[in-house]
Formats: structure tokens, C-alpha cells, sequence
């Protein structure tokens, strides 16, 4: 079983809400509260690329800011952090994978010294129904059903249906940064077999209001033609957002 060891703290008074170890990487998660001017007096100029004096909107700003003060307070280090055409993002002079996500409010980064790896955030809200035929096809439908069949009030079977859809989506994100390769097709490439969700059918379960709980995936990537990728993905859900991540094994 892979190892995932937590450590939820607050780091000289600023806000690391959430730092963990697993399967060789390290990943964290920052709530966004400080200025642009608190987060740039926190970095050097070693962080700053020509990409983050183009942005004109103060969220991107703060965003790009997040980001390398988290890398930061997880390495100790400051990192020049560049993009390959795809728009993976890459360490500098460094072989180390990184993968990177943002949402309202969040930033996310996750860290191994030579797999590949990914890690998504998403705020939780019910504008994905919108997009949902897009990256669910109709057998992970049947598995969401199944999941959310014993819960009574359709109040709250609807409410964690959403939250299921942000759960899949985020998992799909997190495969597709993985396996880092064009022309993937979310339903027909990136399949979620199996959802353990503990707690689900109990009075609080992960997707109520106020929870927070953790969970994975079992998931299958149909990458090339013979070369599938069986992928675990595991989850954090909060009562702001769902983040999911994963390590691809050799």
C-alpha cells in the first residue's frame, strides 16, 4: 500500500492549509489570503519569469505568487519555473516533475524527484452540470448512481451528485497531466472503475456541507494502443473545493 503521511499546519503565520507526503512526492495546498506585495516580499527575483510582468489581471498575479511561495515552503527552495509548448510546467535545471493547479481562493503543487505526477483543485460549485456529458460517459454515470442510491433526501443526493461530477472532473485533470500526451479524449481515453469514499452513506457524509474527508480512485488510462495505465487517484475533499493527485508508476 502506498504511503501517504498528512500535516496540516500554518507556516509562520501563513497559510500552507494542507502538506503531505505520497508515494515520493510531496504536495501542498495554499489558501490564498495575502496581497500581491505580501507574497512578492516573500520571493526573490530568482522566482519571477518574464511570464508574470505580462499578466494584467491581479488574480493571475497572486496566483503566479502562490505558487512559487508554496514550492518554496515545501522545498526550502526558490525555483524558476518555465513552461514546455504544451503548457506543462517544468523546473528549471532540475529533473524533479511538478505538477501545478489553482482555484478561487487556492493553489495547489505537487512535487516527485522522477515519475510523473499530477494534482488538480477544484472549488466546489454546480456549474459543472453544465459540462458534465463532456467527461463522464454513461457507465461512470451508472457508478455515480449506484454510489449516491442509498442516500434518502434528494436534497442531498443532488448535492453530492455535484460534488461527485467536481470529484471526476478533478480526477480526469490529474490523469490527463499524468500521462502528458495530446489528443486525450476524457470519456473515451480516461475511465474511473471505482470510487471508495468512506463515511458516504453515513448522516455526515464527505460531501455535506461542513465535512472534509479523503478517499481514492481506481482509474484506467487507455494512453496508447496496447499500452494501457492503471492509475490510482487519490482525493481530498473539503467544504470549499476537491483536490485529487496521483504518482504514474513505471
Amino acid at each position: 500500500m502506498k504511503k501517504t503521511t498528512i500535516d496540516e499546519h500554518w507556516s509562520d503565520n501563513m497559510p500552507i492549509l494542507r502538506k503531505w507526503e505520497y508515494n515520493g512526492a510531496v504536495c501542498g495546498i495554499w489558501k490564498v489570503t495575502e496581497t500581491i506585495d505580501e507574497l512578492r516580499s516573500l520571493l526573490t527575483e530568482k522566482s519571477f519569469t518574464p511570464e508574470f510582468f505580462n499578466y494584467k489581471s491581479p488574480s493571475r498575479q497572486l496566483e503566479f505568487l502562490a505558487v512559487r511561495v508554496l514550492i518554496k515552503e515545501l522545498t526550502g527552495l526558490e525555483n524558476r519555473i518555465l513552461h514546455f509548448e504544451s503548457g506543462k510546467p517544468y523546473i528549471e535545471g532540475c529533473k524533479s516533475r511538478i505538477s501545478i493547479s489553482h482555484t478561487k481562493g487556492y493553489v495547489t503543487v505537487a512535487l516527485h524527484p522522477d515519475q510523473e505526477i499530477g494534482i488538480d483543485i477544484e472549488y466546489r460549485s454546480d456549474r459543472v452540470k453544465k459540462v458534465v456529458t463532456r467527461f463522464i460517459g454513461n457507465r461512470e454515470m451508472s457508478l455515480i448512481d449506484n454510489k449516491l442510491s442509498l442516500i434518502a433526501d434528494e436534497y442531498e443526493k443532488e448535492h453530492a451528485k455535484v460534488n461527485m461530477y467536481l470529484l471526476f472532473w478533478s480526477a480526469k485533470e490529474t490523469m490527463f497531466k499524468m500521462l502528458d500526451s495530446d489528443g486525450v479524449d476524457f470519456i473515451e481515453h480516461l475511465h474511473i472503475n471505482s470510487v471508495l469514499i468512506p463515511g458516504l452513506h453515513s448522516k455526515n457524509n464527505i460531501f455535506s456541507e461542513i465535512d472534509a474527508s479523503e478517499g481514492e480512485m481506481e482509474a484506467l488510462a487507455l494512453k496508447d494502443s496496447g499500452n494501457d495505465k492503471d492509475m490510482l487517484i487519490k482525493f481530498y475533499v473539503s467544504q470549499d473545493f476537491v483536490c485529487t493527485y496521483g504518482v504514474l508508476d513505471d
